[in-house]
């Protein structure tokens, strides 16, 4: 049965995002200001996207996967091999998940339990990874859990050493994709490889259900640095399909991104911001001055002009 994008969009509704639907495609306020599309494995065409009605008044950026030829040539990271098992693995990741597999007891939970568990493992892997604490975690990922719990697609798994939860995930269904969107680790019992246990038995199971096509694990990070995450992707069995990326500013702001301000701008980013918010505006900054230039030719006052930040003109310019 394949699971309508609605009920991930009441989802996020529900925890407190703006949803919006706009050409074919449902978007979220993903960050502050900062707008993406979903279903996460569909591509936009974006000569064809109104940016004015994705971003409206409270948007300033937008991000979307789209055709490669469109935007900054990235990959989204899917596993659809319905045979999957260990000879879908690297062959160092074999000798990781078996390990892991002989420390670890992997299974399928609910929200109830994770909820109980999951706060030391969130903030071990957001300190592991340099990333901001939320300020109110419990409060926040309470209303997520609860959110989740009704939510047809969500669903959560984890792995236990010693009956101690070493690692969990969530994934949402959005058709017949399985979208993971939360991988979290305790530091503490790496050793064990919970990680590889996890991912193995999760894909092992979800592929074989029918009406499940393919597991993602993500579109290219923004960020820099994110190679060795990407290498412990490919050895579980994801392969890198190829996308594209692109970014675009609203209206109000894009006529200021000419190359000299961002040659300016982009060094003051880094120097100041050495934090996530700071690298993930870098990545952005960076992008939109790789991406092509679209063109003028079907200029639309309210649709997506041109990849080159000295000419670029959208009427009005995130993931989870």
């Amino acid at each position: 049965m394949s699971v309508s994008p609605e009920h991930y969009a009441d989802f996020l509704q529900r925890i407190g995002h703006t949803v919006r639907q706009a050409g074919h495609s449902w978007w979220f306020d993903c960050a502050s200001r900062v707008y993406s599309n979903f279903p996460f494995h569909h591509d936009v065409d974006v000569t064809s996207l109104d940016v004015a009605d994705v971003l409206k008044s409270d948007g300033l950026i937008l991000r979307t996967s789209c055709p490669q030829h469109q935007g900054v040539s990235s990959f989204r990271m899917i596993c659809d091999d319905k045979n999957y098992d260990f000879p879908a693995l690297r062959s160092r990741t074999r000798t990781q998940v078996r390990r892991g597999l002989e420390a670890c007891s992997v299974r399928q939970i609910d929200f109830e339990e994770l909820q109980r568990c999951y706060l030391p493992l969130q903030r071990a892997t957001h300190e592991r990874q340099g990333r901001r604490k939320e300020a109110n975690d419990q409060q926040t990922w309470g209303r997520f859990f609860e959110a989740a719990k009704t939510t047809v697609g969500a669903e959560t798994w984890a792995a236990f050493v010693n009956n101690e939860m070493a690692a969990y995930l969530v994934s949402f269904q959005i058709e017949e994709t399985a979208n993971l969107c939360i991988v979290r680790s305790d530091t503490r019992l790496l050793k064990s490889y919970p990680n590889n246990a996890l991912l193995y038995r999760f894909l092992y199971e979800t592929l074989r259900r029918p009406d499940i096509r393919q597991v993602s694990y993500g579109l290219q990070s923004v960020e820099p640095g994110g190679e060795e995450l990407d290498r412990f992707k490919t050895g579980m069995g994801f392969r890198q399909e190829p996308c594209g990326q692109r970014i675009v500013f609203s209206g109000r702001i894009s006529p200021l991104l000419k190359r000299p301000v961002l040659k300016l701008l982009q060094p003051c980013v880094r120097t100041l911001l050495k934090n996530e918010s700071g690298r993930k505006i870098d990545g952005l900054l960076t992008w939109y001055q790789q991406q092509p230039d679209l063109g003028t030719a079907t200029r639309n006052p309210n649709q997506l002009d041109s990849g080159n930040p000295a000419n670029l003109v959208a009427a009005e310019s995130t993931q989870a």
